[in-house]
């Protein structure tokens, strides 16, 4: 990366804000890193909330099961609700697999469903 170029990412999301984390490099060389949290419009936030589920998913290892939760906003606002249940399920197993392969052996084609619910009607045990 040149001096002066950015490279910018979205390194986390929930149906409320978005978190940006931008690098660059100085014209002296210093690699500098910084994180920019913004805050969605509420009518935007509310939409969001409305396509965010938590999935549950499981799957063996070494004869024994190993959950995963995600919580995730469907890529998609504006689909019904079981295109975006099954959305919802794709990125959670996508997010497993790439954060949790390394360490359980979780993989999306492991990976089954054991329940997906709308963020909205979860309920704290």
């Amino acid at each position: 990366m040149r001096p002066g170029e950015a490279r910018v990412r979205v390194v986390a999301e929930d149906w409320r804000s978005i978190t940006y984390e931008a690098e660059f490099t100085q014209s002296n060389g210093e690699r500098v890193v910084r994180r920019y949290q913004c805050a969605l419009p509420k009518a935007i936030a509310l939409r969001r909330l409305r396509a965010t589920y938590i999935v549950g998913l499981w799957h063996e290892v070494d004869g024994a099961s190993c959950y995963h939760v995600r919580q995730v906003v469907s890529p998609v606002l504006s689909s019904g609700d079981k295109a975006a249940r099954d959305d919802a399920v794709l990125v959670a197993r996508a997010l497993v697999d790439m954060e949790r392969r390394a360490t359980c052996g979780a993989t999306a084609d492991s990976l089954k469903v054991h329940m997906v619910e709308r963020a909205v009607d979860w309920q704290a045990l």
